[in-house]
């Protein structure tokens, strides 16, 4: 686009000087169209020796450049504000004593993973890869996501911890969800405390 902004003052340059002095209004009616057009607030090229400048000139005035680019700049600016993507609450504040420090680590990578997008780091919240892959359906892309908290925070059997996350997710079509779904978190064959689903 930028290229044909370019090349359009150079065309009509081109043109008006092959075109010499029959371009130019005459007699009684170029007078009245010359004199209708300062009325209007045309601006007047600056007169120079060569037609080509003066062409190029005139055809910069009534460009309309400036402004198109004007409205481009913007317009990300708006975008990024209206799809936010954030955690707005401290999972470290989280108090409840069965969420320990690696739960809450583990939810941190997933909820992390997905704000910035970022599958590795949502799968690492999982305490294998075969479940990390079996769970990549609660990784959220495009539109903006925002964390609100969690509630429902329970110990259930067979050493499983599980909580509803909260969140409102505006889709890449402006659509908005909430939902809030259940993490469930156990430990590994080694001991540690991760992610093993979501529902």
């Amino acid at each position: 686009m930028r290229r044909f902004y370019i090349v359009l003052p150079v065309l009509a340059a081109l043109l008006l000087a092959g075109c010499g002095n029959n371009g130019q209004l005459d007699g009684a009616d170029g007078q009245a169209g010359e004199a209708a057009q300062l009325q209007e607030g045309t601006p007047q090229p600056v007169e120079t020796a060569d037609p080509q400048a003066a062409a190029a000139q005139s055809a910069a005035a009534a460009s309309p450049e400036p402004s198109a680019v004007q409205e481009t700049a913007v317009t990300p600016e708006a975008d990024s504000a209206e799809y936010k993507r954030e955690i707005a609450f401290d999972i470290d504040a989280i108090s409840d004593p069965i969420v320990n420090d690696e739960i809450k680590t583990s939810l941190k990578d997933a909820l992390e993973g997905i704000v910035n997008e970022d599958l590795k780091q949502f799968n690492s919240a999982f305490t294998t890869p075969d479940l990390a892959k079996a769970n990549e359906y609660g990784f959220k892309t495009g539109g903006g996501i925002t964390f609100t908290g969690v509630d429902y925070i329970s110990n259930q059997p067979e050493g499983r911890v599980v909580m509803n996350v909260n969140y409102i997710w505006i889709t890449a079509d402006g659509e908005e969800r909430s939902d809030s779904p259940n993490y469930w978190f156990m430990q590994s064959k080694e001991g540690k405390w991760g992610l093993v689903t979501i529902d």
